[in-house]
């Protein structure tokens, strides 16, 4: 017994010295209110970035989340946010009055050669009173090459050819033809003209990126972008009258009277020099785009094409039409008489179309985003109406967007937009085209853009 208690001693010893100098271990303690508090901090912080979770979750690139514009758009590559290669291509054209059927009609019988001038006049017919017949043709294309210096600063330098032309058949021309003289016998050229433009130019536009930097960072992001094209003129004319109103034309019941006078300008590069037109140009273009990630909303302004085109050597031509008689035979051997005389060459300044779009953008869902935006009306020689565009992307994956939409543009009509894409790392595609019309047969006009890019 005494050697058993001996033992026991030394062994409690020999634990108490092993343990000498350390914490003594702490008892149990309940953590269960630590827990539900630690729980109940995480579920708030979840409820707060839930939104910016559902935004990025897909985790498109913002400038992906810019959707893509038929019109110019001089910042639509500098935005990517990688060094990189783009060549895009994009056409559009539209009148007011006649439609695919109408036209088809038209060139069915122009190719059997049996255009006759009751089968003009019925086109015009198609002319809606009071507006004349608007037509409006514009395409491009670009080579972009550019890329960031760092998290917030870019650079892009663009290649890029444009042309631009419109026309209008004032309506005080049209109504002697589809009205006739029943009801009025004082007729005009009224604004009746048209105008035509092809440049090429070399430009570059630079990005800054303010405020949060990263896709998953919750914050303001504020982009500011300014960017200057070199235009070189390559062709230009324009027609129109040249007597205040239009003119004259009186038709009464035993008399024709008109008074007319019709001036071309005009100048074109050679085939074997196609930089040989004289003159040059400059063009500006601004961005300011703001972008808030939680509620999924980014607010746009651009002014792009801010600028003019100086055309020298521009060769001026003038035709006048003057009769009074009472037989039409006189009539008809006036017009033949009729010949533009060159009257000199001159210099020509040209205002470009500028651009003013406002645009709006939210993803509502994580695969959904919608667009609308307004693009201001152009006046001058290329003459646009003002277009009201809304839209929706569709992203069932994320590098494949689709895109449906409708637009409005003032006397051209209704329209429809589509297009598809493919939007990853290295690879860059966008298919996009326009409709005025609401079927196939109906179409007054639309237009195409496509976008192919590689990026490293």
């Amino acid at each position: 017994m005494n050697r058993a208690i001996v033992l026991a001693a030394a062994l409690t010893l020999a634990a108490a010295g092993r343990l000498a100098g350390q914490e003594p271990t702490p008892p149990p303690r309940d953590t269960s209110v630590a827990d539900s508090a630690a729980q109940h901090d995480t579920a708030l912080a979840a409820q707060d970035s839930a939104p910016v979770a559902r935004s990025w979750r897909i985790r498109v690139q913002p400038a992906y989340r810019r959707t893509p514009h038929l019109g110019l758009d001089p910042f639509r590559y500098a935005l990517v946010p990688h060094w990189g290669l783009v060549v895009a291509a994009n056409a559009s054209g539209t009148n007011n009055a006649l439609n695919a059927s109408d036209i088809g009609a038209l060139m069915l019988i122009h190719r059997q050669d049996t255009v006759r001038a009751q089968d003009i006049i019925d086109a015009l017919g198609l002319v809606p009173p009071g507006k004349g017949l608007l037509g409006l043709v514009q395409g491009g294309t670009t080579v972009h090459l550019g890329g960031p210096f760092g998290r917030h600063f870019a650079l892009g330098f663009t290649g890029e050819g444009h042309a631009y032309s419109s026309f209008r058949l004032d309506d005080n021309a049209v109504a002697l033809l589809r009205d006739g003289n029943a009801s009025r016998q004082n007729f005009s050229l009224g604004t009746t003209g048209g105008a035509a433009l092809a440049t090429a130019e070399g430009g570059v536009h630079a990005v800054l990126r303010l405020g949060a930097a990263a896709n998953n960072d919750p914050g303001l992001r504020v982009i500011v972008g300014v960017g200057a094209r070199y235009l070189k003129p390559l062709a230009y004319a324009r027609g129109g009258s040249t007597i205040a109103n239009g003119g004259i034309i009186r038709l009464t019941g035993d008399s024709v009277m008109a008074h007319v006078s019709a001036q071309s300008q005009f100048t074109v590069a050679s085939q074997d020099n196609p930089m040989n037109v004289q003159g040059s140009g400059m063009a500006a273009d601004f961005l300011l785009r703001l972008e808030l990630p939680r509620p999924g909303i980014a607010l746009e302004a651009m002014l792009a094409n801010v600028g003019t085109v100086k055309i020298q050597g521009v060769e001026r031509r003038l035709g006048t039409f003057n009769v009074a008689t009472t037989t039409l035979k006189e009539v008809k051997d006036s017009i033949d008489a009729v010949e533009f005389i060159v009257q000199d060459t001159t210099a020509v300044t040209v205002t470009l179309p500028r651009v003013l779009r406002l645009a709006a953008s939210a993803w509502v869902l994580p695969m959904l985003q919608v667009d609308a935006s307004y693009t201001a009306a152009v006046s001058g020689d290329f003459t646009a109406p003002a277009v009201i565009e809304a839209g929706a992307t569709l992203r069932l994956l994320r590098w494949f967007p689709l895109r449906v939409g409708i637009v409005r543009a003032g006397d051209y009509g209704n329209g429809f937009t589509g297009g598809f894409g493919i939007e990853t790392r290295v690879l860059y595609l966008d298919i996009t085209g326009s409709a005025y019309g609401s079927a196939p047969k109906t179409v007054r006009g639309g237009g195409g853009r496509v976008e192919l890019g590689f990026f490293f």
